[in-house]
C-alpha cells in the first residue's frame, strides 16, 4: 500500500507514517511546508518507504502529479487550516478547506486511487450544553450544531462530510474519516490542542510553563490512538462503510486543571501555573463525545486510555526527542 497523507509531516500525519512504514508499507508526506523537523527520526530510518514531496492541496496538478509520480493507492487528507486562522481569514480557510478536499477527491479520481479518508472533526458538534443530559456522550447521529468558536471550520467540516459522500456515490470512491477529538501528542503547535502540546513538551524540558482555560471541559485523544483509528479505516473492508462514513475517535473527558494534575503526578517536580475563568469548554467543542460506533464496526479500541496512559507517552517521546535533538540518541539515532 502507497499512502499519500497531504498535511503529511502535522501531528497525526507524522503518526500515520510511523505506523505504515513500521509495517512494510509507503508513506508520501505532501505538505506546503514540510515539518521536516517532527519526521526527522522516521526519515533516518525508513529509506524507500517515505517521501516528503512539498506540494499545496489548493493546485489539483500538485496532488495528481504526486500520486502518479509515486503509484499512490489510498489517500488520507489532513491539511486544513485550523479554527482560530480560519477565524482570521475566511477566504484562505475556504481555498484550502474547501477547494483543497474538491481537489484531493478529483485526484483521487482521476489518478485511479480507491480510497480516500477525510479528517473531519467533534468542531461539526456543539458543546455539552447544547443538548440534552441522556444525548451524552455524543454519537455521530447526534445533530450537527458546529462549535461556535470555530464556525468557519466546523462548517468547512461538515461540507467535507457531504463532498465525501458525494465523490462515494457518484464516483464509487471508498470514502470514510474519522471525527477527531482535541488531539494531544508531541510536537502540537497549532489548533486546539495547542495548549497541551506546550504542557507536556515544555515540563518534560524542565521548562516552567503557563495554561489557560483551567476550568474548561475537553475530549482529548493521544495522537497514537487516532493513527491507529485511521490505519484501521484504511484496511477494512469499505462494506463497512455502508451504515456510516465518519467516526468518533472518542476521548477522555477531563477539565484542563485535572490534565495538569495528571502531569504534576507523573512529573511532581513540574512547574505549572493554571489560570481560568470559569471556561465550560474550548472554543465551544464537545466534551463528552463517544467511539461506540467504531468500536462496534472496526473493532479498534483506543490503547492510550485513561489520560495518564497518555500523558505517559507524550512524556516520553518528549523526553526521547529532546535528547536525539541534542545528538544523545532516541528514536531514529543511529
Amino acid at each position: 500500500m502507497t499512502v499519500l497523507i497531504t498535511g503529511g509531516t502535522g501531528l497525526i500525519g507524522a503518526a500515520l507514517a510511523e505506523k505504515l512504514v513500521a509495517r512494510g508499507d509507503r508513506a508520501v508526506l505532501f505538505d506546503v511546508a514540510p515539518a521536516t523537523w517532527r519526521v526527522r527520526p522516521l526519515t533516518t530510518r525508513a529509506g524507500d518507504r517515505l517521501a516528503i514531496v512539498r506540494g499545496d492541496v489548493t493546485s489539483l496538478v500538485d496532488l495528481l502529479d504526486a500520486v502518479r509520480d509515486h503509484g499512490v493507492t489510498a489517500i488520507v487528507h489532513l491539511a486544513y487550516v485550523l479554527g482560530a486562522e480560519s477565524n482570521e481569514d475566511p477566504e484562505l480557510a475556504a481555498r484550502v478547506n474547501i477547494l483543497g478536499t474538491t481537489n484531493v477527491l478529483e485526484a483521487a479520481r482521476l489518478g485511479g486511487v480507491g480510497r480516500v479518508l477525510l479528517a473531519s472533526s467533534i468542531a461539526v458538534y456543539g458543546p455539552d450544553e447544547w443538548y440534552p443530559a441522556a444525548e451524552l456522550p455524543l454519537g455521530e447521529d447526534a445533530p450537527l450544531r458546529v462549535a461556535p468558536g470555530v464556525p468557519i471550520y466546523g462548517a468547512g467540516k461538515v461540507y467535507l462530510e457531504h463532498l465525501g459522500a458525494h465523490y462515494a456515490a457518484r464516483y464509487g470512491l471508498v470514502v470514510a474519516g474519522l471525527r477527531p477529538s482535541i488531539v494531544y501528542g508531541w510536537g502540537r503547535r497549532r489548533g486546539a490542542s495547542a495548549f497541551t502540546g506546550e504542557l507536556v513538551d515544555r515540563v518534560a524540558a524542565g521548562e516552567p510553563v503557563t495554561v489557560g482555560f483551567g476550568d474548561a471541559r475537553v475530549s482529548l485523544v493521544y495522537v497514537d490512538d487516532v493513527a491507529a483509528q485511521f490505519l484501521a479505516l484504511l484496511d477494512a473492508d469499505p462494506a463497512r462503510f455502508e451504515r456510516r462514513r465518519f467516526f468518533n475517535t472518542g476521548g477522555d473527558t477531563v477539565t484542563v486543571r485535572e490534565l495538569v494534575d495528571v502531569v504534576r503526578r507523573l512529573v511532581p517536580e513540574a512547574r505549572i501555573d493554571v489560570r481560568a475563568s470559569g471556561e465550560r469548554d474550548v472554543a465551544g467543542l464537545a466534551a463528552s463525545v463517544s467511539d461506540r460506533a467504531l468500536v462496534e464496526t472496526l473493532g479498534v479500541r483506543r490503547a492510550f486510555t485513561p489520560i495518564e496512559v497518555g500523558v505517559r507517552a507524550h512524556l516520553a517521546v518528549a523526553r526521547a526527542r529532546a535528547g536525539w535533538e541534542r545528538g544523545e540518541g532516541g528514536p531514529g539515532a543511529a
